[in-house]
C-alpha cells in the first residue's frame, strides 16, 4: 500500500514544480487551476460527480445487466450503486460527528430497484456536500488519515465516478466523467501519481485499475492521501 504522505505542494498544471523539480505538464482542463496552481476539490464536486451518473437512468430496472458483476468488483451492478450510497453515508457520519475514530457504518440494505438506488446516490451526495461545507477547516477520521474537506471530497468523487464507471461498463452505457473534478481529485488524493499528458478522467480510471495507460504502472494496493498535504 502506498503511504506517500509527505509530498510537496503546491500542485500546478503548466510545467508544475514539486520539490524544486519542474515536471511535465498535467493535462488540466480550464477551471482546474488558478495562478498556475491546481485548485483543491470543493464539496460541490460530490454533487457534480453524482450528476454524471445520470445516463444510467436510461437503463430499465428490468434490464438483466443490473444483475451482472460490475467488474472488477464482485458485486452485481445494482449492488455497486448501493455501495456508492453506503460509502457516502459512511463519510457523512464521520464528517457530521467530527469523528476521531472509526464509527459503525450506516447501511442502507436496500432492496429497491436500480432507478431508486441511483436516486439514493444523488441524495447521499447532497447530504455529504452540505456536511463538508459545514466542516470548514475541520477534520474527521478516515482509515487513510484525518481528512479535511478536500480530502473527503476527493475520496467521495473517486467512489462515485469509479464505481459508476464499473456499472456503466457492464450495462454498455457511455458515461463521460467530469474532467475538471477528476483533475482536482487526482491532484489532491493521489498526489504521487506521475503527471501525464492524458486526460484527467483517464488518469483517475488508470489510478484505480480501470484503464490501462502506457507508461503508467498501476498499484493494486492504491490508497488515498486524505489529510491536508505537508
Amino acid at each position: 500500500m502506498r503511504t506517500c504522505w509527505q509530498l510537496p505542494q503546491p500542485f500546478t498544471c503548466q510545467g508544475h514544480t514539486a520539490g524544486g523539480v519542474t515536471r511535465k505538464p498535467f493535462a488540466c482542463p480550464a477551471g482546474t487551476h488558478k495562478d498556475g496552481h491546481m485548485l483543491e476539490p470543493a464539496p460541490a464536486d460530490v454533487v457534480l460527480a453524482a450528476a454524471a451518473l445520470t445516463p444510467l437512468a436510461a437503463v430499465p430496472d428490468q434490464d438483466p445487466g443490473w444483475e451482472q458483476p460490475a467488474v472488477p468488483t464482485p458485486w452485481p451492478a445494482d449492488r455497486a450503486l448501493q455501495h456508492i450510497t453506503d460509502a457516502l453515508l459512511y463519510y457523512a457520519g464521520h464528517v457530521a460527528r467530527r469523528a476521531d475514530r472509526r464509527l459503525p457504518p450506516l447501511r442502507t440494505e436496500s432492496f429497491a430497484p436500480p432507478s431508486e438506488l441511483l436516486d439514493n446516490v444523488r441524495t447521499a451526495a447532497h447530504v455529504l456536500t452540505g456536511l463538508l461545507r459545514d466542516l470548514g477547516a475541520g477534520r474527521a477520521w478516515h482509515p487513510s488519515g484525518h481528512a479535511d474537506a478536500a480530502g473527503w471530497t476527493g475520496m467521495a468523487v473517486t467512489e462515485i465516478l469509479v464505481h459508476g464507471h464499473d456499472v456503466a461498463s457492464v450495462l454498455g452505457v457511455e458515461l463521460p466523467l467530469p474532467v475538471q473534478a477528476c483533475a482536482r481529485t487526482v491532484a489532491r488524493v493521489f498526489p504521487w501519481m506521475p503527471t501525464a499528458t492524458v486526460a484527467a478522467d483517464q488518469l483517475l480510471l488508470a489510478t484505480t485499475g480501470r484503464l490501462h495507460v502506457d507508461g503508467l504502472v498501476h498499484d493494486p494496493n492504491w490508497w488515498w492521501h486524505s489529510p491536508p498535504p505537508g
